[in-house]
């Protein structure tokens, strides 16, 4: 009896020894591929509240985009109102530069038919004359 606690207590005991040697033998490569996850979930963790970072700066940004497209909008009215007061102020350069044209060269017609006028605003000076 004491013989298979003895023998028991042996393959005990090599068993354990095969175990830890099994196990304890890549020890090394163990302790790289720990330390890796550690740095790996240290990663992941970072990552992970850059990622929360980025969706509220993405957040942001889709707002501000929003409200610089309407402000667009706005100023592409203004800009198409503006350029319909160009046309006309470009046309009505060009009457008045026509008119230049025609007030440099006096027209003795011209001359009658404005004394005509004249004539007639005599007859109007009788009125009295207001300031409005």
């Amino acid at each position: 009896m004491i013989g298979y606690i003895v023998l028991g207590f042996v393959v005990g005991i090599a068993l354990w020894y095969l175990v830890f040697y099994f196990r304890y033998q890549n020890r090394d490569v163990v302790n790289e591929l720990r330390s890796n996850l550690k740095e790996a979930n240290s990663e992941i963790h970072n990552l992970s509240q850059d990622l929360e970072e980025y969706i509220q700066q993405n957040t942001i940004l889709k707002d501000k985009v929003s409200e610089l497209l309407d402000k667009n909008d706005d100023l592409s009215g203004v800009v198409s109102e503006l350029s319909k007061y160009y046309v006309h102020i470009k046309r009505a350069a060009e009457k008045t530069s026509e008119l230049t044209k025609f007030l440099q060269n006096p027209n003795p017609d011209m001359e009658e038919k404005i004394r005509w006028f004249v004539d007639s605003s005599k007859d109007n000076l009788d009125i009295e004359k207001k300031f409005f």
